[in-house]
């Protein structure tokens, strides 16, 4: 009997699924680095959401004069403050934009590194990513979501790529093993028959 040639095991393929929870870390980040980003805007609001929530613990609610008066003292703060405000937000988005590349970077190290090491340019890809999210203005754009789901949806076309063919080569694969076991069946049947036949009948033969 042929021996049959152990199979390879099949490749790994990556999956949206299974790349989701790296990209709801990457929209966090580019989240926070819009805040970030914006920050000449949601600062005052978010003082005034404060200025709020702290009188009304302390003194009691008071209707809409609290609002009002935290309101208008945000205002205030955020019309006159507005350069100190804004460069902030851009120092904050910049230190943002670097943990989160970093703390991705880390994580599809540790987890996927073939989508570094299998396809040519993606950590060039990756590198473009820190780039777009250090520069002021665009910053804001969704450079780290963006990158990595087209790194994610290169290396799930490739690998769905590969298990098909790696499906068809075992489908042939087997195929010509059940062709070897039948082709060793009939040589064995007729080694069989030629046994039973009486050695006078050969020797005449």
């Amino acid at each position: 009997m042929p021996q049959k040639r152990n199979n390879p095991p099949p490749p790994p393929v990556m999956t949206w699924m299974k790349a989701s929870p790296v990209l709801i870390v990457t929209g966090i980040f580019d989240a926070l680095r819009f805040v970030c980003e914006q920050f000449w805007f949601f600062g005052p609001a978010l003082a005034a959401i404060y200025c709020t929530a702290a009188v009304s613990e302390k003194i009691g609610s008071l209707g809409g004069a609290t609002a009002a008066g935290c309101g208008m003292v945000a205002g205030v703060a955020g019309y006159f403050g507005e350069p100190a405000i804004a460069a902030f937000g851009v120092v904050m988005a910049i230190a943002v934009g670097l943990f989160g590349w970093m703390t991705v970077g880390l994580i599809l190290i540790m987890t996927n590194g073939r989508i570094f090491e299998e396809h040519e340019g993606h950590a060039l890809w990756f590198a473009a990513s820190l780039l777009i999210s250090e520069t002021p203005i665009i910053g804001s754009i969704p450079g780290l979501t963006g990158v990595t789901i087209k790194l994610y949806y290169t290396q799930i076309k490739k690998d769905k790529e590969n298990f098909a063919k790696y499906k068809k080569e075992q489908a042939a694969q087997q195929l010509q093993e059940q062709k070897q076991e039948q082709n060793q069946k009939i040589i064995e049947l007729q080694q069989a028959r030629v046994e039973e036949i009486p050695e006078e009948v050969r020797e005449a033969a």
